[in-house]
């Protein structure tokens, strides 16, 4: 489902405008990159979770050449689905 599909979806759920739900979508994405960005965890009920995690720094091995390379280590967003929506899924 792309995102104008899902803006579709929801206003006719909803009854609400496109315009709406896609404003309320945009403001979505924003709230969670701040809250992430400060650190805090994201709880989206019966959908998951956005958390941040850290990597250490590693060595990894290039596929092509078999040269030993370093990653550095770095911040990232990880997402844990709900058990409901697992379930409901599987």
């Amino acid at each position: 489902m792309t995102k104008n599909e899902l803006i579709a979806a929801v206003a006719e759920a909803t009854g609400k405008t496109k315009a709406d739900v896609g404003a309320v979508l945009a403001s979505l994405a924003e709230v969670a990159a701040k809250t992430l960005k400060e650190g805090g965890d994201l709880t989206l009920g019966g959908i998951g979770k956005l958390a941040v995690a850290k990597r250490d720094a590693r060595q990894a091995r290039n596929p092509s050449t078999g040269a030993m390379i370093d990653v550095p280590a770095k911040t990232v967003v990880k997402f844990k689905v709900a058990k409901d929506l697992a379930d409901t899924v599987a």
